[in-house]
């Protein structure tokens, strides 16, 4: 029922095994690996890597490890309050509606776990999840390496919908105004009618598609492994422009300020007009891939990348703030409030960090 990961993400995996100096660990070594105080709030050991990105909500905070667990800690100290077991890696990123998180697991299985820990239902799809979860409309949305994107009642855990993908189905979908909107490793953008499945339209870029995408006002922005980050029509798919960047785009755009920030596997982080598609400006001396996703709060975007850094830059220039290390790359896109960034590592820690 489960098969073996696809090559992109094989691929992934294999270069976190080395690069850029951060050797993959063992869990006896990553456990002696010793953090920076500075900054340094907490960090818990989650038995293997965190590329799972936390949810903060009702007091706790929810993150998926390798191990198969989906953990609630305490975000003041870090200290487990339950830990929940699937059958295989998570990489999903938890999503939180009510007393509910939702979560898909490399076991096939997409689950849903009541605030106490205990698993209120499970739905099974014919392969290994990695998307991440959207919430809306009575549904949780997420796509599977079956080839299918799912709508699931969030109550009863009851198929809704499924529509059928030339391939498998690995980012996360956005919803907004009753449309789903979700890439594939088919290299093509659907947008869906939330409430059925049927396709809106479809938009086809040169390669695969393993990110989310971003909306803002009449537009839908996606980034593509053929180095082309792209802004559509959410109505009809039409496109605006686009913007060649020299090598893959591996995080999901998000936009703040009339702009749009993404990054690609060189390092370089851009931040583009979005109504033009003009670059504003671009990161300078990249120590490596970035790896995960940005959050953009305040003025401040976080990202992290393969050396295994968390850096935080101003949005308006681009200057790098600050930077804080861990032991291995970092996948995991933070969650950042008044004083805390919150974030998974590949060396098996979640961190909280000040912010």
């Amino acid at each position: 029922m489960v098969s073996g990961r696809r090559t992109y993400l094989s691929t992934l995996a294999g270069a976190v095994v080395a690069s850029a100096g951060c050797m993959r660990l063992s869990s006896t070594e990553t456990e002696q690996w010793t953090p920076n105080p500075d900054r340094l709030r907490w960090r818990y050991w989650a038995g293997n890597r965190v590329s799972s990105s936390p949810a903060l909500h009702g007091g706790s905070l929810y993150v998926g490890s390798h191990d198969g667990g989906l953990r609630s800690l305490d975000p003041a100290t870090g200290e487990l309050i339950w830990n929940f077991e699937t059958g295989d890696e998570i990489w999903s990123d938890p999503a939180v509606d009510g007393e509910t998180i939702y979560v898909g697991s490399r076991d096939a299985n997409f689950y849903a776990v009541a605030a106490d820990g205990t698993e209120r239902w499970r739905f099974e799809t014919g392969d290994e999840i990695f998307s991440d979860p959207a919430v809306a409309e009575g549904s949780v949305f997420f796509g599977s390496h079956d080839d299918n994107v799912y709508a699931v009642d969030l109550d009863s855990g009851d198929e809704q919908w499924a529509h059928s993908m030339a391939h498998d189905a690995g980012a996360g979908p956005a919803v907004y105004d009753g449309v789903v909107y979700v890439g594939s490793s088919d290299n093509s953008i659907y947008a869906l009618d939330a409430a059925d499945g049927e396709s809106l339209w479809t938009y086809e870029t040169g390669d695969s598609i393993f990110k989310s995408p971003a909306i803002s006002g009449d537009r839908v922005f996606i980034g593509s492994k053929d180095g082309i980050l792209y802004a559509l029509d959410r109505h009809n798919g039409d496109l605006y422009w686009s913007l060649e960047t020299d090598l893959d785009i591996n995080c999901a755009p998000v936009v703040w300020n009339d702009t749009v920030y993404t990054g690609n596997y060189l390092g370089v982080l851009y931040a583009v007009d979005a109504e033009t598609g003009e670059v504003r400006w671009t990161s300078e001396k990249p120590e490596g891939p970035l790896n995960g996703d940005p959050a953009l709060v305040d003025g401040v975007l976080y990202i992290g990348d393969r050396p295994g850094f968390l850096r935080a830059f101003d949005a308006e220039t681009g200057e790098q703030l600050w930077k804080y290390e861990t032991g291995n790359a970092v996948q995991s896109k933070p969650v950042v409030t008044d004083d805390t960034v919150y974030f998974g590592s590949n060396d098996g820690y979640v961190y909280a960090i000040e912010r």
